[in-house]
């Protein structure tokens, strides 16, 4: 009996080893994302000071434009640019290309900017499908209170192995603004691989003005403080979907985090084999004389 144990755990273990990635080998993009700096408002082509959103928006890209920074960095990471004339540009120029600038510029002639209930005025938050031609996004929640739960930080790795940048909306204190109240989604960063449990990121709030670069830091050491994922956003981009250059109704798929699929899933059932061989083997050399 016990020898018969020992060869259905042998045989699960196996299955465990052949399906888990390998665990604590550093994940990285095939490629750098490009860092940029929402603050950036001193020197040539600076953006920081861009007025972002439409209809009155009082805001700039320098005090609200995190994740309209993050998300030129990924766009920028695809290879994807935009066109914006003259009469539309912040800089009074014409420009083709991708910077957040160029990005917040796009947006703003192609009506990409929505109300939110927080706004005091005009349209001041970014409309999700209104991006350029080609990006799908798949939202993601971190059903946790503390740190990030397992099944998230599967979604995550994963989407990272197949070479898709992931923006997470985070938190790093009881209350992120001071006096604002809010609690989540404070600020957007770019996460860009993993060593060990820690996640690389490109925060792109950088307080020198005279730098147009983010900061590439970890997660656990953000600009900010400790940075904890509220939700993420998984970016991938289709170059044979983007002709035109202008904007789609973008493909949004909401997907809470403890509701896996495909290979993420085969991760989590290689993960409870293993366990159970783990239980197996216990049990079976404690019923050993």
């Amino acid at each position: 009996m016990r020898r018969t144990l020992a060869l259905a755990a042998f045989g699960t273990l196996l299955f465990a080893a052949l399906s888990l990635p390998a665990i604590g080998q550093p994940i990285e993009l095939p490629r750098p994302v490009p860092p940029f700096n929402q603050a950036y408002t001193d020197g040539p082509g600076a953006w920081g000071s861009c007025p972002l959103g439409t209809d009155g928006c009082p805001d700039q890209v320098c005090t609200t434009g995190c994740l309209t920074t993050a998300f030129a960095s990924v766009l920028a990471y695809y290879g994807v640019e935009v066109s914006v004339e003259a009469g539309g540009s912040c800089t009074g120029r014409g420009r083709t290309g991708m910077d957040p600038g160029i990005l917040n510029d796009w947006l703003r002639a192609h009506d990409a900017y929505g109300h939110c209930a927080r706004d005091p005025i005009g349209n001041c938050c970014l409309a999700w499908e209104r991006l350029p031609d080609g990006v799908e996004l798949t939202f993601h929640v971190n059903r946790s209170d503390f740190g990030l739960n397992a099944v998230a930080s599967v979604v995550i790795d994963h989407a990272l192995r197949q070479g898709h940048p992931v923006i997470a909306g985070v938190h790093w204190g009881a209350f992120c603004h001071g006096d604002s109240g809010q609690t989540e989604d404070c600020h957007w960063v770019v996460l860009t691989g993993k060593v060990g449990e820690t996640y690389s990121i490109i925060d792109p709030y950088n307080g020198d003005s005279s730098s147009p670069y983010g900061i590439r830091t970890s997660l656990d050491a953000g600009v900010h403080g400790a940075y904890v994922i509220d939700r993420f956003v998984i970016v991938e981009y289709d170059a044979a979907a983007a002709p035109s250059g202008e904007g789609n109704s973008v493909p949004v798929r909401e997907i809470a985090a403890e509701d896996p699929g495909g290979s993420s899933a085969l991760v989590l059932l290689a993960a409870l084999a293993l366990v159970a061989a783990l239980v197996v083997l216990v049990t079976a050399a404690a019923d050993t004389p």
